[in-house]
């Protein structure tokens, strides 16, 4: 058939160019012009398959437990420009309490701007060279989360949850600080899911808006996803990395939390978000405080060997409540 009979598809919400039909032709010829190398073209290619790839960082046993130690620190010296949370809004570590809030599924946010071992991961050059090559143009590292256990979340796409000014312009590396057992929870994700439809929230809408939404919404949503899954036969596996390991995927991947069947156990991991350096000139932030949430930002830069992020919102500018 000719190319010019041919019906152009429509673009996904969100697309970027390794989800175009000819994804692989793309790679191909970015790696004649020597624009990627032979190691980095092959993990593309999987990346426009399956919507992930498996990564492998220098992250030492002695950094593990020095991870741990400036948790444990955090958690006695409750400083106030830290936020940790088990859902939205979170709070600041100045109101915790460890004994009551130091349990499975809890959160801390942007650890990289409280001590240099989470910066360096914050600001990692193999994980942010792979983030540019996805979105196509230089990235910035948004935000960091750190989870002590397993989160037990839903199947869930960032891509709708978490917002960035170009729609879907978004990646996520979830990195494992210590080896990870099944029963504590992996991370669970779908491969291929990103090529799934978006629920649409309303005619042309696809991002969740906490402001005019309520949980209804975000459950008919995650309903819908995991009926699209189930109808292409697309299941979920789950995540059983080595300290080190980091797998970073699509936004529209279905990921989530794997059932905890030990609550003694950990799943120490510290998960980055990246957008592009061109279309997030800020980065906000709300916590729950006075009432109600008070809404924080920044467009402060950290930078390290070649690599940019966000600076913390919480110690940046007072914005708005609501």
């Amino acid at each position: 058939m000719f190319s010019f009979l041919r019906k152009r598809e429509p673009e996904r919400p969100g697309h970027i160019w390794l989800d175009a039909r000819d994804a692989h032709r793309a790679i191909d010829r970015r790696l004649r012009n020597d624009e990627v190398t032979a190691a980095e073209a092959a993990n593309l290619r999987k990346f426009a398959d399956d919507g992930y790839v498996i990564l492998l960082i220098d992250f030492s046993a002695e950094d593990e437990a020095e991870f741990d130690r400036q948790i444990d620190r955090l958690w006695s010296e409750k400083p106030a420009n830290i936020a940790f949370a088990y859902d939205s809004p979170p709070l600041r570590f100045s109101v915790a309490d460890e004994a009551q809030q130091r349990r499975p599924r809890y959160r801390i946010h942007d650890l990289h701007t409280r001590f240099e071992l989470a910066q360096r991961l914050y600001l990692h050059p193999l994980l942010h060279r792979y983030a540019a090559l996805i979105l196509d143009e230089p990235a910035v590292a948004t935000q960091s989360l750190y989870f002590e256990y397993g989160s037990q979340q839903a199947l869930h796409r960032d891509s709708i949850v978490v917002p960035t000014p170009r729609f879907g312009h978004l990646v996520a590396a979830w990195i494992a600080l210590e080896d990870i057992k099944p029963a504590s929870g992996a991370l669970a994700y779908v491969p291929g899911s990103q090529k799934l439809p978006f629920y649409e929230f309303s005619p042309g809408e696809y991002m969740f808006d906490p402001r005019r939404m309520g949980d209804s919404d975000a459950r008919a949503a995650m309903e819908f996803h995991a009926q699209e899954a189930k109808r292409r036969g697309l299941e979920p596996r789950l995540f059983l990395a080595r300290r080190g390991e980091v797998l970073i995927w699509h936004s529209a991947l279905l990921h989530g939390g794997g059932p905890v069947t030990d609550d003694s156990l950990t799943r120490n991991s510290f998960v980055v978000h990246y957008s592009t350096v061109r279309h997030h000139p800020t980065r906000e932030m709300a916590v729950a405080e006075e009432g109600g949430e008070t809404v924080w930002t920044t467009s402060e830069l950290l930078s390290r060997d070649g690599c940019v992020g966000f600076a913390n919102p919480l110690d940046g500018t007072f914005a708005y409540r609501r």
